[in-house]
């Protein structure tokens, strides 16, 4: 006779398609009246570089500018205080993308904590999130910095020529 269990099969397993967190209680870190913390922009950009740089831009029209970029992610430039959904993605069958959110400092210091969790398991992202919760606010720092007020990340220098004759007859 099988022993009776408060919790279904489903309920059991569903933590670990979520990296261990089923619900809303992964953010415990980060109440309901949050106020970001104090943080470093320049610790926060070494840490976007790190964890998010390999799918995301910081500049207006997306560009990737490092070696292994894969510009799979819409761009961070401007994300604070955008809603979610706007920016387009060059993942075109990525479809499933975070709905209803407006990108403040709460929500996106719970987007990095568990990204799968924030949308409901529907993100295709090769990320697990960030734990460490001051990486967490140094990154939010560095974010809020990529807008127009930035005038070297809102006017890079013009692309240059995909055609390598192009490029090479340019320059002379």
């Amino acid at each position: 006779m099988a022993s009776k269990s408060s919790t279904t099969a489903c309920e059991e397993f569903s933590g670990a398609m979520f990296g261990g967190a089923s619900s809303i209680a992964a953010f415990d870190d980060v109440p309901d009246d949050f106020e970001l913390p104090e943080g470093s922009v320049k610790k926060g950009e070494k840490y976007f570089k790190k964890y998010c740089s390999q799918c995301h831009s910081i500049y207006p029209d997306n560009r990737i500018t490092r070696g292994g970029q894969t510009q799979l992610g819409p761009t961070m430039f401007n994300v604070y205080g955008r809603a979610s959904g706007l920016e387009e993605i060059q993942n075109k069958q990525g479809t499933d993308r975070v709905d209803n959110v407006l990108w403040l400092e709460a929500a996106l210091m719970n987007y990095m904590k568990n990204p799968r969790v924030m949308a409901s398991g529907r993100v295709q992202m090769n990320f697990s999130g960030i734990k460490d919760f001051q990486t967490r606010v140094d990154i939010v720092h560095y974010l809020k910095t990529l807008d127009w007020n930035n005038h070297e990340v809102a006017n890079p220098p013009e692309k240059p020529a995909s055609f390598a004759p192009v490029r090479w007859f340019s320059k002379s």
